[in-house]
């Protein structure tokens, strides 16, 4: 154990939390660049990965890999490599892979699946045809907004769109992919604008972030341990009893969902609201007990503030949700507003992370028009380049959405608020490495009509909007912080994060085309009525809700939007006290998670592993946390490899299968 040498994550601002100190095991083995077979292995890898993707995700709804920020499928794989490292290290070391190697391998991968997976080309998959098909006299669907959507972004073929969701056809014997061709291409060239554009923004704010505020990244952690032989994380006992664990569990859960006679063991827990029946106290509302092994693991290395602030706040909103029944509040629409309180956290987070880097932004600017100042010769891209990026994608944005009808306000406005949740989202998982974002009641699209009413926009515009709920609303695979990470791989591993810009476009243009080949195979196949609810589901959400608001237009909810301004003011105030009491317990990001019921899944485990952790501190102190980080390591990677196991099975009979995670 001794040995073992990873980084904490840290905070020093009082006894109590765990003391910061920069990781020092995680440099490279030796300075060496990076092969192209590396590169080409990645991309190699991409297809078969969709393909995965497709079936467990898509057709059977099962495993998500792509909705946690450490991708399952990906730390499978990278499992393996180094196995297969192991062994060819023996037979020759020119086979096998350096540590560079295997981390390009795993941002190309993590990016291609976050680009395919459920909260991305899955929803669009389900949002495409659905209006073709679902659409009848009853819901007058036909009448209300299918003219003002246009059809270059739909599939409006019926005989393509009844075979799309019975099933047992051909996608491509029967020729169908001609009425894909044209919505995958106009779909392709949005998503690596908004790509490209992410990116750029992201080579702005990686050096004050990674260099001057030293966030910690603890999302990198594990896949960076585990490709550095000097940590010898895989000659840890902790690492490997952590392991079996979590292995030894799946192993019986997958076995007892095949064969019932097998004894269960309750990891998913129970629902504490079956509890409470009686009013007030069934306001409640869902509210699951439940162990997940890789969620200890991954929130054991949260700071202990934010771990705390997520189960405070997450409490906090269930004593609303009580006081609201005691009061009658609950009787006010859309009471306790957590939609607009998250939106003003993600709003507020997103303008102290950028406001706390003014002085670089000023530089930036000073850079770009003058070519002074500060040295951007390290950077990804240059300035210059990166804010040319992000102006010309920003026009292309612009044109593309007026091309589908949207007003240019529209479009300023959608977007501007859709960058903010991917900056704030960039921000919360460097500082702080939440497991998972999802932001249930955000999108920008409720917040500009809860802002300015159904009557401000029109049909038009309210129909191109849900056009984009798949990639803006629930939201857990965000871009940027993948392509934040990936840059700050680079950077601790000593190769040039200047490949490693154009490998995240790579991995997004590659992972694309194998999406829109694959998927609406995979579909046409199985069928998508009797399968990939998930998927429907996102079609469902984006044209139920058009509906609603255009058989009922509403004025601004003042209400709402009052909630929306106390959420931004109490993150301010939170920051503010966090910035200035050193004592100070509670972190906005908490906040923003648990009003979004992002936590709800998983709160209890983060009560769990922040006891452990605070106990662990307390009587070992950050010797302690590092002495015991294997064993949370080892729960990551046994559930993982289990649950990815169990998900080939099931590709290979055919037929869903036991899952750690949906």
């Amino acid at each position: 154990m001794a040995a073992w040498n990873a980084g904490t994550l840290s905070d020093s601002r009082s006894q109590t939390r765990e003391r910061e100190e920069k990781p020092n095991a995680f440099g490279p083995t030796q300075p060496q660049g990076i092969s192209w077979k590396a590169v080409v292995f990645a991309v190699a890898l991409i297809p078969p990965n969709i393909y995965w993707i497709a079936v467990a995700e898509m057709v059977w709804t099962g495993l998500h890999f792509t909705a946690v920020s450490l991708p399952l499928n990906v730390i499978f794989i990278l499992f393996w490599l180094i196995g297969y490292n192991a062994v060819a290290r023996r037979i020759s070391p020119r086979l096998a892979f350096s540590q560079q190697d295997l981390l390009v391998i795993y941002i190309i991968l993590a990016t291609s699946s976050a680009v395919a997976g459920y909260d991305s080309l899955v929803g669009l998959i389900g949002v495409m045809p659905h209006i073709t098909w679902y659409a009848t006299p009853e819901n007058d669907w036909g009448n209300l907004f299918a003219g003002h959507l246009p059809p270059w972004l739909i599939i409006t073929n019926r005989e393509a769109v009844h075979d799309f969701y019975v099933g047992e056809v051909d996608f491509y014997g029967a020729s169908y992919w001609k009425y894909w061709l044209i919505p995958a291409i106009s779909w392709t060239f949005l998503v690596l604008v908004i790509t490209i554009l992410l990116l750029c923004i992201t080579v702005v704010l990686r050096r004050p972030w990674t260099e001057q505020e030293k966030l910690t990244y603890p999302i990198i952690q594990l896949p960076l341990s585990m490709s550095n032989p000097k940590t010898r994380l895989f000659h840890s006992r902790l690492f490997w009893i952590g392991f079996a664990v979590a292995a030894i569990v799946d192993i019986i859960n997958g076995l007892n969902y095949l064969y019932p006679s097998v004894p269960y063991i309750p990891v998913r827990g129970i629902r504490l609201d079956h509890y409470f029946t009686e009013k007030p106290w069934n306001a409640i509302g869902w509210t699951p007990i439940r162990f997940r092994f890789f969620m200890i693991g991954m929130t054991y290395l949260l700071p202990l503030d934010l771990s705390i602030s997520c189960w405070f706040f997450y409490i906090l909103r269930k004593i609303e949700r009580i006081t609201g029944a005691v009061t009658g509040w609950s009787n006010i629409p859309g009471y306790p507003f957590l939609g607009q309180q998250s939106m003003g956290a993600v709003l507020g987070i997103c303008i102290i992370g950028l406001v706390s880097i003014n002085r670089h932004l000023r530089a930036v600017i000073k850079k770009v028009c003058l070519g002074t100042g500060i040295d951007d010769s390290r950077e990804p891209l240059r300035y210059r380049g990166a804010v040319f990026g992000i102006v010309i994608c920003s026009v292309l944005l612009g044109v593309f959405a007026q091309q589908m009808g949207l007003s240019l306000w529209v479009v300023v406005a959608f977007f501007l608020l859709f960058l903010m949740m991917c900056i704030a989202m960039a921000r919360i998982r460097a500082e702080s490495g939440v497991p998972e974002h999802i932001m249930h009641v955000v999108s920008p699209q409720d917040s500009l009509v809860s802002l300015l009413g159904t009557r401000s926009f029109g049909p038009r515009n309210l129909s191109g909007l849900s056009l984009f709920v798949w990639f803006s609303y629930r939201k857990r695979n965000y871009l940027m912080p993948h392509q934040l990470e990936g840059f700050k791989i680079a950077e601790q591993t000593g190769f040039s994060s200047r490949p490693v810009f154009w490998f995240l476009i790579l991995a997004t243009g590659v992972g694309l085309l194998s999406a829109f080949i694959i998927f609406p195979q995979a579909l046409y196949r199985y069928g998508a009525e009797a399968r990939a609810g998930g998927m429907r589901a996102v079609g469902w959400d984006a044209f139920n809700r058009l509906s609603d608001w255009l058989q009922h237009p509403r004025s601004p909810d003042w209400i709402g939007n009052s909630f929306l301004l106390f959420g931004l003011l109490l993150t301010f105030l939170l920051t503010f006290l966090r910035r200035t009491l050193l004592w100070w317990p509670f972190h906005p990001a908490g906040y923003a998670l648990a009003t979004s019921r992002c936590v709800d899944d998983y709160w209890f485990t983060i009560v769990f592993a922040s006891t452990l952790k605070w106990i662990i501190l307390r009587s070992g102190g950050a010797r302690g946390y590092r002495r015991s980080l294997p064993f949370f390591l080892g729960l990551i990677v046994g559930d993982y490899i289990f649950a990815c196991g169990w998900s080939l099975l099931g590709i290979i009979l055919d037929r869903p299968m036991y899952t750690v995670w949906v």
